[in-house]
């Protein structure tokens, strides 16, 4: 009898690690499935034509042909304050004399 266990456990360890592997392969597969589902449908969005102009537009600046593109930039800032200490207290000068010339 115990030579019968003997025999038989290595088998049955093994089927149940082979299950087990089996469960965490489907887990596995049933997320690459989901992943690729919310893909397909990012890639569907390119499909339409105004979408994709739409990004075009909006991420890259991009124009159509005769239109005319402007970017407005920000309020200049108050200036630039550096701390009192060598080498900033050299570029302060230099700064200041190249913010005042026109």
């Amino acid at each position: 009898m115990c030579l019968g266990v003997v025999v038989l456990a290595g088998p049955v360890l093994g089927y149940v690690g082979e299950r087990r592997n089996v469960s965490v392969q489907r887990d596995e597969l049933a997320r690459i499935e989901l992943e690729n589902r919310e893909l397909q449908a990012r890639l569907d969005q390119f499909d339409d034509p105004a979408q994709t102009e739409r990004i075009a537009r909006d991420e890259y600046g991009l124009v159509s042909p005769g239109e005319e593109s402007y970017a407005v930039l920000p309020r200049p800032t108050a200036g630039v304050d550096l701390p009192r200490a060598w080498p900033f207290e050299v570029l302060a000068g230099s700064i200041a004399a190249a913010s005042a010339s026109p």
